[in-house]
């Protein structure tokens, strides 16, 4: 398969880039030619790839800004789009995460994904104190996620 793959994310704390991670080593394990990029180093042009999964965490009730440039490139129209989200709301209602902080922005920037996610992101250590819990990533999830995306891109 020719096809090309683009992994981009754009993380503060972490949660993103584990999970970009996670889906770029399963997509590989799935045949899939991927390119990782951590989008605080470089914004990538996406008319080269066939398949676009991006993520990102949320500071503030907002996403990070870099990852807005990503969405306004209009190539992004005729791809296989995916996108997933690392935030505290998503561990309690990964639902409520995506309809909160990505519905709104597939909306402004006109796109069409073929799914939307949301995963658990870290709770910051100082609040982990507070409540006692610790460990609320789910890499698990996120490699479930990726093989259900790698079979989508195969059966075209």
């Amino acid at each position: 398969m020719d096809s090309k793959t683009l992994v981009a994310y754009f993380t503060k704390g972490g949660a993103s880039e584990e999970y970009a991670k996670v889906i770029g080593e399963t997509l590989t394990e799935n045949g899939l030619a991927v390119e990782l990029c951590n989008l605080a180093h470089d914004i990538p042009e996406v008319a080269t790839f066939d398949t676009v999964v991006l993520g990102t965490g949320v500071r503030m009730f907002r996403v990070y800004r870099p990852w807005k440039k990503v969405l306004k490139q209009k190539a992004l129209s005729n791809k296989h789009l995916f996108m997933f989200l690392s935030s505290g709301t998503a561990i309690e209602d990964s639902d409520k995460a995506v309809e909160k902080f990505l519905r709104p922005l597939v909306e402004k920037y006109n796109l069409k994904p073929k799914s939307l996610v949301s995963f658990p992101g870290k709770i910051p250590e100082k609040w982990a104190k507070l409540d006692g819990q610790k460990e609320t990533m789910k890499p698990e999830k996120a490699k479930a996620w990726a093989q259900e995306i790698a079979h989508q891109i195969q059966s075209k």
